[in-house]
């Protein structure tokens, strides 16, 4: 049995604007039958970073033949590039090459797109994902050849990606983005935690309790958990973490380990 083309939606576009609508008329142009995900349209505007952790989570859950069509792109209709990415797993991505896939480029081929058959005529200089990517996704998705894009690209951009650092018994991490709940994502992973469990989480100056699971925590409690990303969450049982202590991007975490 054949699957249906498949393609996933995620743009820091909001979701009560028509643009997200207008991606997905086009991509229903070129393939009826597709059936078209929104994984969010509410990135924070032009936070690439956002975007490329929201798509760590969110793509490695979706069937291979995917195609994921992500638009964060604050340089749009400028020297920046158009990109086709596969992933070592055979995932294919498809948007402007800025980082936004920095999580999966590792081991993967990139192509420009520079076929003007596959894009939209007269495409505008403000919404290459309607005009560009859209149709591309379309293509890939009914079977096209991401060879036959055009050229590799040999120099991917890549984020600094936020990573921990182990120092004697600590591991040193800090603040990524909070979810719509509150709990505040950092770039301390549970393969960086391993098999040991932490004695002690520290997060821009408070002590937080470690946790199982947000339930175990008491009305107000500050807790450290690994939660379903597999990153080291800052939350609270009920509340809103993020709010609380006012954490931004690049608030120091520090795990003490046994």
């Amino acid at each position: 049995m054949t699957s249906p083309p498949l393609i996933t939606l995620l743009t820091d576009f909001g979701a009560g604007s028509g643009y997200p609508a207008q991606m997905k008329g086009v991509i229903l142009s070129v393939r009826p039958d597709a059936i078209v995900v929104d994984l969010s349209h509410e990135v924070p505007r032009h936070d690439v970073l956002a975007g490329a952790l929201l798509l760590e989570a969110c793509a490695p859950r979706f069937p291979p033949h995917a195609v994921h069509l992500a638009v964060v792109d604050p340089g749009v209709g400028t020297a920046r590039r158009a990109m086709c990415l596969v992933d070592p797993s055979g995932r294919r991505f498809v948007g402007p090459d800025n980082g936004l896939f920095t999580p999966f480029l590792g081991g993967g081929r990139t192509h420009l797109i520079a076929d003007p058959k596959l894009v939209r005529e007269r495409a505008s200089a403000t919404f290459h994902g309607r005009d560009v990517f859209a149709p591309v996704a379309a293509w890939l998705a009914g079977g096209g050849d991401p060879g036959a894009i055009g050229p590799a690209i040999v120099d991917p951009v890549q984020l600094d990606w936020p990573a921990a650092e182990l120092r004697g018994s600590e591991l040193h991490g800090q603040c990524l983005l909070a979810d719509p709940f509150g709990n505040v994502l950092t770039s301390i992973r549970e393969v960086d935690l391993g098999a040991v469990a932490p004695v002690a989480v520290n997060v821009a100056g408070r002590a937080a309790r470690v946790v199982r699971t947000y339930g175990e925590g008491c009305a107000g409690e500050l807790l450290a958990l690994v939660g379903s990303s597999g990153r080291l969450e800052i939350s609270i049982r009920a509340g809103n973490a993020a709010q609380l202590l006012s954490i931004t991007r690049g608030a120091p975490v520090v795990v003490r380990m046994r």
